[in-house]
């Protein structure tokens, strides 16, 4: 993980060097790393995700201070208390927000880190600004994604159950259970292997297979978990899901009733999810698209309150 041949492919060239620092929250020690100044922007993956794997999406986002960090388990954070719930990881988030003192932080999650980005919100309102929800696993949020979770789980028992402690392989049984077949249409979502690297990106598929045992144990049984309706109407967190137009069609499912239960009368949320062009389920495989919307939607903008006498 550490050797200096194994780069990122995606990195900036000459980017500023992340100030890397340890942090003891909640009874565990979370590693994280800060890259710029300006308005805060916290970027929360899954534990299956490392702060490098992000790293190219944060260097795009100039004029912010962005946060990136191992969640509680993975790599160089510690294991103390893992695994555990969204909620838990949701607390830990609030707790490095505080830590950093970055109260009023906007928030990015993507897939089970989408998950802890909606609990951070529901959670802990107060500390955050704006959060963007992309495709979070709530499978138990539409009935294609029951039915995907449970197909999608019972290849991964049988796989453990033959080959017991092979997570890289349970990941890939897993990843060919949710494919879609291609109906010959150009346009349709690209989802062979869901969770597999596209070619030329090797180094993410090392890293996820480093990684296995996080998806499995970590992240899978987040997608399990469900949304309380009336917490999520009621929140009053500003919230913001969004889906990838090269994704599997469950998560477009998935954010489409998350957006449905969140819209509140008479207000001006979002009707929709936010549908980025381009972008697949495993966001950082598309860091300049995904940059360019976290810049747009986190762009600092005066609210009423906040305009001078």
């Amino acid at each position: 993980m550490t050797d200096p041949e194994s780069r990122n492919p995606f990195a900036l060239p000459g980017a500023e060097k992340p100030r890397a620092g340890r942090y003891d929250i909640n009874g565990c020690r979370l590693y994280a790393e800060v890259r710029g100044t300006g308005p805060a922007i916290l970027i929360i993956g899954a534990c299956s995700d490392d702060a490098e794997m992000f790293a190219p999406i944060a260097e795009r986002l100039s004029g912010f201070t962005v946060v990136t960090f191992d969640l509680r388990g993975t790599l160089r954070s510690s294991s103390d208390g893992w695994p555990c719930g969204g909620a838990q990881h949701a607390d830990d988030a609030a707790e490095l927000i505080r830590s950093l003192g970055l109260g009023g932080a906007h928030v990015f999650g993507a897939s089970a880190g989408g998950i802890v980005a909606l609990q951070l919100a529901l959670r802990h309102a107060d500390l955050v600004r704006r959060v963007l929800v992309f495709e979070p696993g709530y499978f138990q949020h539409s009935e294609s994604g029951h039915a995907l979770a449970a197909r999608a789980g019972a290849n991964v028992d049988r796989h453990l159950a033959a080959h017991p402690g092979d997570f890289a392989g349970a990941m890939a049984a897993l990843s060919q259970a949710v494919q879609v077949a291609r109906s010959g249409d150009e346009q349709a979502p690209d989802t062979s292997g869901l969770l597999d690297a596209p070619e030329g990106l090797e180094w993410y598929a090392a890293r996820g297979a480093a990684l296995a045992e996080n998806f499995i144990r970590g992240d899978l049984p987040l997608t399990a978990e469900a949304v309380d309706p009336a917490a999520l109407a009621g929140s009053g967190a500003d919230i913001r899901f969004a889906c990838g137009d090269r994704s599997h069609p469950v998560f477009r499912e998935i954010a489409s009733e998350l957006t449905r239960i969140r819209r509140r009368p008479g207000s001006t949320d979002p009707e929709r999810p936010d549908l980025l062009d381009g972008v697949g389920h495993m966001v950082y495989f598309a860091p300049e698209p995904v940059a360019a919307y976290i810049r747009d939607r986190c762009a600092w903008r005066v609210s009423p309150q906040d305009q001078p006498g």
